[in-house]
């Protein structure tokens, strides 16, 4: 048994939307979170902000968490946004 997959027409942007933009997205919530850790004064190794020992700990764990959220659910939306194309471009 052989299984073929037809690749409807109009599917580049498909690809273009769900496989270039989310990383474009991706580079501009890191550039959002390196200005947080500036302005927040966040050094590294911390994925997050400390209550209590940083001044403004909320303030920037709401700019990291924005980024984090993208980068666990971006697998999922693109997996999914890529087969349903199939169908449905």
């Amino acid at each position: 048994m052989v299984l073929s997959i037809e690749v409807p027409e109009g599917y580049s942007y498909v690809f273009f939307t769900c496989g270039v933009l989310p990383a474009v997205i991706n580079i501009i919530l890191g550039g959002k979170v390196m200005a947080a850790r500036k302005k927040f004064d966040v050094q590294y190794p911390n994925l997050y902000a400390t209550p209590g020992f940083h001044k403004e700990a909320d303030g920037f764990n709401r700019v990291q968490r924005g980024h984090q959220h993208a980068l666990e659910t971006i697998g999922d939306f693109r997996t999914l946004a890529f087969i349903g194309a199939l169908k449905h471009p």
